[in-house]
């Protein structure tokens, strides 16, 4: 059974990580709306030049289509995520804000795990669930626009794969620019770096979600998971740094 300072520390921390996510949770609309639109708009671009060059097998699949829309969205949401990320969090570990931070009585690493979470918590889910919702306005549009497609299994299938590596890629992406942005010092190489980790992992989704949609779904989800113990190991680090 836990002791009573062990539940007292539980308890903290559950605190910590409930007032960062009530700090952050107007965002979650937005990220939602935004990526709506982005990938609805996106669809029915795609959709429409699929239509009219048939010269493009890409563009005149569903596969096709779902693979480039994602992958905008994704790009579209990376930039905002970087703009929210150095707004609600990097900035509290930039210059006299980090002197401020580490002054807390709270393990520097704890907080910025609970802070870290937290965003993450609100940014993917918002942004999933778009997708998803998105994703079933698409399949319904497919029954009237009739693009190259196998049978509605395939497409959830799809769906599935593409929405969870598109997730996946998104967690790479800001949480590079996170940890970048920290050791840099530096709030702008918040959004530097998502920029340049979005143009570079936009090819990856799009061709891999065309071609090999199970290979590029494991492929992000490892990546994930190989960054996301990169940035617990970075976080250890915040104990050793000095206050200036």
């Amino acid at each position: 059974m836990m002791n009573k300072n062990e539940k007292l520390i539980n308890g903290v921390q559950l605190n910590i990580f409930q007032y960062e996510m009530s700090k952050i949770k107007s965002a979650w609309s937005k990220v939602f709306l935004i990526t709506i639109v982005i990938q609805l708009i996106s669809f029915m671009f795609f959709s429409v030049v699929g239509k009219f060059d048939d010269s493009s097998d890409t563009i005149s699949s569903f596969q096709g289509i779902i693979a480039l829309s994602n992958t905008v969205s994704m790009c579209g949401i990376s930039i905002y995520g970087a703009v929210l990320l150095r707004k609600e969090l990097v900035r509290f570990y930039i210059g006299d804000q980090r002197n401020r931070a580490f002054l807390f009585p709270v393990d520097r690493k704890e907080l910025l795990m609970k802070k870290t979470s937290s965003f993450f918590a609100i940014v993917l889910t918002s942004f999933g669930s778009a997708l998803f919702i998105a994703f079933i306005v698409e399949v319904i549009l497919n029954l009237f626009l009739k693009f190259d497609s196998s049978n509605i299994i395939f497409e959830m299938y799809l769906g599935f794969v593409a929405i969870a590596t598109s997730c996946s890629l998104l967690f790479l992406i800001l949480i590079l620019s996170e940890m970048i942005s920290i050791w840099k010092q530096s709030e702008i190489a918040t959004v530097i770096t998502a920029v340049v980790l979005m143009l570079m992992f936009s090819n990856f989704s799009a061709m891999g979600l065309m071609n090999f949609p199970m290979v590029t779904f494991i492929s992000s989800v490892m990546m994930g998971l190989v960054f996301a113990w990169l940035f617990m190991e970075f976080s250890k680090s915040l104990n050793k740094m000095e206050v200036y």
